[in-house]
């Protein structure tokens, strides 16, 4: 049997899970844990290298706040579960982005706590089954076709049906807008067999086209089934880089705006009759002719910061992670919500995503002063820094900058977004000297973080024979 190995424990009363806790929201999470509900966190990593690599950015992970760390390797729920059990009282497993959702609930459910529903989950993260349980249990609800695929022949076979003349490949278990393609019956069949070459095996959905504008809904389900919704933005995506859906802004949508309790009731009615409870979700939808249409689901906070934006545009009054978390926690009712909509409505609101070209390093970058000192300027959600390796942009993981304006008018904040693409530059006329003088300092770092992987590992494995016992 696989032994969890201990990095470090503290003791304490009742703990919070986590697994992988590289993240803003997991961060959060830890603290309210620790200082409103009591808990200390009890963190889980399955990939030591990975936790050497991130621990410096996140120096709450080396703090009094986390009661106990282990590296666990691939060990499964179910025994992770029991080891686990017999050293700690965990009340609650959290997870805080889309990879983690199913892992915590499989966890929650061998722990024994009551917000663990793999089966719910894992129908939520599987877009094929979702759909399906929702063409029996609500087909008022206007889902549109889907059906999996295994290989070239079958997409060949379905196009040939009228309703998928039009149609979307992607994961069956996919997220962050990854790997998405789009295609029609006049499209090239070494094009789509390109596609499904690119993901080596992954499980592939094939769905029939949505025309319309695409949004998102955020909001919460507690354990009865009752929804609430925080609030509702608008997709603006155009091709880029070989890919028909490259998201490049992201506009709030006001309660004042007639769309928004379509979308919002809409939303509401696929997240009750998905079986979800005791959870934050994050809904995308399309809006065609026939009204609203649904794209997929997330048991989870929504990303690139969203839940500290939503809180924002609620005067600050409203907490969606303390919110989340008394959920994972406990299954009675929280209480008032103070959601502000005077303040929710009282201005316009844009993300801006930038969309790198090419993959190249970071020499240099210029306008981020500039942007900063707009009026228009709210925050960064992923600020440009010399040194980063850039990817081309082909989802939301690979793009090289987004950040927040916030406005009166959305006719002014694409003003100011347009500004903000001609402040915003990297590695322009960079010489041959600054090149070299980054790219050893960049081969040192990554020599010198290669080699403290190698040297704790060696440590800690050492120690691990000579201490079988707790240790920090």
């Amino acid at each position: 049997m696989s032994q969890l190995r201990d990095i470090r424990s503290t003791g304490g009363e009742r703990q919070v899970l986590l697994q992988n806790p590289y993240h803003e929201y997991a961060v959060r999470f830890i603290e309210l844990g620790a200082r409103k509900y009591g808990c200390k966190a009890v963190c889980v990593y399955t990939d030591p290298r990975e936790r050497i690599r991130q621990e410096r950015s996140f120096p709450i992970l080396r703090s009094d706040l986390i009661a106990a760390s282990y590296d666990a390797g691939r060990i499964g729920p179910k025994e992770l579960a029991g080891q686990l059990a017999g050293r700690h009282r965990i009340a609650a497993v959290l997870p805080f982005n889309e990879p983690g959702v199913l892992p915590a609930a499989e966890l929650a459910q061998e722990l024994g706590l009551s917000w663990g529903q793999p089966a719910i989950v894992g129908r939520i993260a599987d877009k094929f089954a979702l759909k399906e349980h929702l063409r029996g249990a609500r087909p008022d609800l206007g889902i549109n076709a889907s059906r999996r695929v295994d290989g070239l022949a079958d997409v060949l076979a379905a196009r040939a049906l009228p309703v998928y003349r039009r149609f979307v490949l992607k994961p069956v278990s996919g997220f962050g807008n990854r790997d998405i393609g789009v295609f029609d019956a006049a499209s090239p069949i070494r094009r789509i067999e390109a596609y499904l070459h690119g993901l080596a095996g992954v499980p592939v959905l094939m769905e029939e086209y949505i025309d319309g504008l695409e949004y998102f809904v955020n909001g919460q389900i507690d354990a009865a089934g009752a929804v609430v919704v925080f609030a509702a933005f608008q997709y603006i995506r155009i091709p880029a880089n070989g890919r028909d859906n490259i998201d490049f802004e992201t506009l709030l949508v006001r309660r004042a705006d007639p769309k928004f309790d379509v979308l919002a009731q809409y939303a509401s009615a696929v997240v009750s009759a998905s079986g979800l409870r005791r959870s934050p979700f994050h809904v995308e939808l399309k809006l065609d002719q026939s009204g609203p249409r649904l794209i997929e689901v997330g048991a989870r906070l929504a990303g690139l910061g969203n839940a500290w934006l939503c809180n924002h545009l609620h005067s600050s009054k409203l907490d969606l992670m303390d919110l989340a978390m008394h959920y994972y926690l406990h299954d009675s009712e929280y209480g008032p919500l103070h959601l502000d909509w005077k303040s929710y409505d009282a201005s316009a609101v844009r993300y801006v995503h930038g969309i790198a070209a090419r993959s190249e390093y970071v020499y240099r970058i210029d306008g981020v002063r500039a942007v900063e000192a707009l009026p228009e300027f709210h925050a960064w959600v992923n600020r440009p820094t010399v040194g980063v390796r850039l990817k081309r942009t082909t989802d939301i993981l690979t793009m090289p900058y987004s950040l927040i304006l916030k406005g009166r008018r959305q006719a002014d904040l694409a003003v100011a977004a347009e500004r903000v693409r001609g402040l915003l530059r990297w590695n322009r006329s960079v010489g041959v000297a600054r090149r070299l003088r980054l790219n050893a300092q960049l081969r040192l770092e990554r020599y010198a973080m290669g080699l403290r992987v190698r040297v704790v590992s060696l440590w800690r494995g050492a120690l691990a024979h000579r201490l079988p016992a707790r240790f920090r």
